[in-house]
C-alpha cells in the first residue's frame, strides 16, 4: 500500500473514530457518575427519547419547519447578496456607498435585531425567514466583494481587448474567478442561517428545532434537549455536505480531493466498478425516487422497500451497461477511438467475456432482490421486473438488438420512465394510479433526451457500422428537433399536471432548471463537434437529475405537511 493510500485510510478511520471516542468517553463518565448523569445522560439512554420523538412525528415536523425557514431565508439573502457583492467588487462608487453600511450592520449581534424584526414583520413565519435573510445578507455581500477584488486586473484587460462587453466580462471573468470565494461565503452563510434560526426559535417560535431545545430545557426534559442538540449538529453537517455537492456541480474544474474523504480501493476493483459506468446511475435512481416520493405524497412510504427498489434498479442498469459494452464491441460499434464508452474492453484491461459474465451476474443479483420484493409486496412486481431485465439484455443483445433497429429510444423512455416510476410507486402502494403514469412521462422524456444526445453525437460512427438508431434513421436535423421536443415536452407535461390540479402546483419549481434546458437545446442544435455533444450529454444527465430531484423534494415536503 502506498503512503498516500495509507494516509487516506488513516484519515477515514480517524474521521469515524473521533466521534465514536467522544461518545464512548461520555458514556463511561456518565455511567460511572464521574459527571452528573442528570445533566449529562449517557448517549445510549437518548435512543428511547429519540425513537419516541420520531414515532410521534414531532421531530420530523420540527426539522421540516426549521429547514424550510433556513432554506427560504438563505435563498432570499444569497441571490441579492451575490449580485450586490459583485457590483461592489467591480465598481468603486457602489463599494464606497455600501461598504460602511455592510460593515456596520455585519458587526451588530443578530439576536439584537429580533425585536425590530418582530415589530416590522409580526410574530408569524415571515419574521423567522426575514431574521435569517437579514442576518446572512451582508455576510454574503462582503465575501463576494472580497472574492471579486482579489481577481487580477489583467484578466479584465484581456477580456476588454478581445471586445468583451461589460456583461461578458462579468459572466466570463468576474463570476468564474470569484466563485471559490463566493462559495466560501455561501458555506458560512448557510451554516450561520441554522445558528440564527435556532436562536430565533428559542425566543419567538412555538415549533422548530430551536423551540424543541429551549422548551425541553424549560421543562427539564434533558434527554429531549440533547436529542435536539445532536439533530442540530447533524443538520449542520448535512448542510455543509449539500454545499459541497453544489460546489462540485457549479465548479467541476476544482478537484474535490482536498475537501473530501475518499475510500482507497484496489485498482482492479476500481476498474470493475468504473466499467459499469456509475456516472450514469442517476438515470435509474431518479425515476425510483420520483415514484417513491409520489407514493409518500399519497400516504404510503417504506424506506426498506425504497432501498430494495433503488439497488435492484441500479444492478439492472449496471448490468445493461456492461452487456451493452460487450455487444457494441462485438458488433464493431465501439472502438478505441469511440467517445463515451467505458473503454475497458478496447484497452485490454478487462476481457469481453468477463464483461459479459459480470453483467449477467448483476442481472442475477437484481432478480434475487426482485424476488425479495415480490415476497413482501406480491407477484405483480414481476410485471415490472422481468421485462426490465429482458429489455436490458436485448437492448444490444440477441439476433435483432432493439438499439440497432431504431427502438432504443422508445425502450429507454418506457423502461427508465413509466416502468421504474410506476413500479416504484406500486411497490409502496400496491396499486397503479394515473398520477404515477402521468408523472413518469416527463421523467421518461428527459432520460430519453440523454440517449438522444448520445445518438446524435454518434451518428457518423453508427452509420458506418450499420447501427440504426432513431437519429441515424431520421437524420441529424430531425434528431436535433426531437431532442428539443423531448426537453421542452417535459416542462409542458409538468405545467399541465400542476396547473390542472392533478398534483401540487409546487412542482412548477422545476422551471428553475429552464436556463440549463435552453442552453442544452442551443448546444445540440448548433454544435457538431463530438466533444461539445459529449458535454451536452453529461449536462442533459445533470438536467434529468435536477429536474427529478426537485419533483421528489416537492412531493416529499407535501407528504410531510
Amino acid at each position: 500500500m502506498t503512503s498516500l493510500a495509507a494516509r487516506r485510510w488513516l484519515s477515514l478511520l480517524l474521521a469515524f473514530l473521533g466521534p465514536i471516542l467522544v461518545l464512548l468517553v461520555w458514556e463511561i463518565l456518565a455511567r460511572t457518575e464521574t459527571i452528573n448523569p442528570l445533566f449529562f445522560p449517557p448517549p445510549t439512554s437518548l435512543e428511547a427519547t429519540a425513537r419516541g420523538l420520531i414515532s410521534s412525528g414531532q421531530l420530523w415536523d420540527d426539522i421540516r419547519i426549521s429547514m424550510l425557514r433556513v432554506g427560504a431565508g438563505f435563498l432570499i439573502a444569497a441571490i441579492p447578496g451575490v449580485l450586490i457583492g459583485m457590483l461592489m467588487g467591480l465598481w468603486w462608487p457602489v463599494r464606497a456607498v455600501i461598504s460602511p453600511i455592510a460593515a456596520a450592520f455585519f458587526a451588530v449581534p443578530k439576536i439584537a435585531i429580533l425585536p425590530l424584526v418582530i415589530i416590522i414583520f409580526g410574530i408569524g413565519e415571515i419574521s423567522k425567514v426575514a431574521m435569517v435573510a437579514i442576518s446572512v445578507l451582508f455576510l454574503v455581500v462582503l465575501a463576494t466583494m472580497s472574492a471579486v477584488l482579489e481577481i487580477e486586473n489583467g484578466y479584465f484587460d484581456v477580456a476588454r481587448n478581445a471586445g468583451a462587453s461589460v456583461w461578458q466580462q462579468i459572466r466570463t471573468v468576474a463570476l468564474p474567478a470569484a466563485l471559490p470565494g463566493i462559495f466560501s461565503g455561501l458555506r458560512l452563510a448557510l451554516g450561520f442561517s441554522l445558528l440564527v434560526i435556532v436562536g430565533t426559535e428559542f425566543l419567538a417560535a412555538k415549533n422548530g428545532i430551536g423551540y424543541l431545545i429551549w422548551n425541553s430545557y424549560q421543562t427539564f426534559a434533558i434527554e429531549k434537549m440533547y436529542v435536539g442538540l445532536i439533530v442540530t449538529g447533524l443538520l449542520g453537517w448535512l448542510l455543509n455536505f449539500v454545499m459541497d455537492e453544489v460546489e462540485c456541480v457549479v465548479m467541476p474544474w476544482r478537484s474535490p480531493a482536498g475537501r473530501r474523504l475518499s475510500i482507497p480501493v484496489p485498482e482492479f476493483a476500481r476498474n470493475w466498478f468504473m466499467a459499469t459506468r456509475p456516472f450514469s446511475f442517476t438515470a435509474s435512481i431518479i425515476p425510483a425516487l420520483v415514484g417513491t416520493a409520489l407514493a409518500a405524497y399519497s400516504g404510503s412510504f417504506s424506506a426498506g422497500l425504497f432501498l430494495l427498489v433503488v439497488v435492484a434498479s441500479l444492478l439492472v442498469h449496471a448490468g445493461t451497461n456492461l452487456i451493452n459494452d460487450y455487444f457494441d464491441h462485438k458488433h464493431g460499434a465501439d472502438t478505441a477511438e469511440s467517445v463515451g464508452n467505458a473503454g475497458f474492453i478496447q484497452s485490454g484491461i478487462i476481457s469481453p467475456r468477463a464483461i459479459l459474465a459480470f453483467g449477467l451476474v448483476l442481472f442475477t443479483v437484481a432478480t434475487a432482490l426482485g424476488l425479495v420484493i415480490v415476497a413482501q409486496v406480491g407477484w405483480p412486481v414481476l410485471l415490472f421486473a422481468i421485462p426490465s431485465v429482458l429489455a436490458g439484455y436485448f437492448y444490444t443483445g440477441g439476433p435483432r438488438p432493439l438499439g440497432y433497429v431504431a427502438l432504443g429510444e422508445a425502450t429507454v423512455f418506457l423502461f427508465m420512465g413509466p416502468v421504474i416510476v410506476v413500479g416504484a410507486y406500486y411497490v409502496q402502494t400496491q396499486h397503479v394510479s394515473w398520477e404515477a403514469i402521468v408523472l413518469s412521462i416527463p421523467v421518461g422524456l428527459l432520460v430519453t433526451a440523454i440517449i438522444q444526445a448520445n445518438n446524435i453525437r454518434d451518428i457518423s460512427d453508427d452509420t458506418e457500422v450499420g447501427k440504426r438508431t432513431l437519429a441515424t434513421f431520421i437524420g441529424q436535423r430531425w434528431a436535433r428537433r426531437e431532442y428539443a421536443a423531448l426537453v421542452i415536452g417535459a416542462y409542458v407535461v409538468i405545467t399541465l399536471v400542476a396547473v390542472g390540479g392533478l398534483l401540487p402546483a409546487g412542482l412548477l419549481i422545476v422551471f428553475l432548471t429552464i436556463p440549463r434546458a435552453i442552453e442544452l437545446v442551443r448546444i445540440v442544435s448548433r454544435r457538431d463537434d463530438a466533444g461539445m455533444l459529449n458535454t451536452a450529454l453529461r449536462l442533459t444527465a445533470g438536467l434529468h437529475l435536477q429536474f427529478g430531484a426537485l419533483l421528489s423534494l416537492v412531493l416529499f415536503i407535501a407528504a410531510i405537511r
